[in-house]
């Protein structure tokens, strides 16, 4: 299945370095409306995930809203992959 390229997937780092955050889609949702998790992590002091946080579960829209919300506020996507999703 091709995701929609709108579709909020992967890593975003807080400008301070503290946080991580991972989008990825919950792949027991329905195609039609697709659910998305939001896990909040902890970093190393070399920037990798140690511990998970929370976990939230929305839509897909919350989810771009966030995800576009965050990047207005300094958060970078990060192109490291960590391992599978939590």
């Amino acid at each position: 299945m091709q995701l929609n390229p709108m579709t909020p997937e992967g890593w975003l780092a807080d400008p301070k370095g503290m946080w991580l955050l991972l989008f990825h889609k919950d792949p027991m949702s329905w195609q039609r409306w697709p659910k998305f998790y939001m896990d909040k992590w902890s970093v190393t002091s070399f920037g990798t995930p140690c511990t998970l946080q929370n976990r939230r579960k929305v839509e897909l829209e919350p989810a771009l809203e966030t995800w576009d919300e965050l990047i207005q506020n300094g958060w970078r996507k990060v192109n490291d992959q960590f391992g599978e999703a939590a």
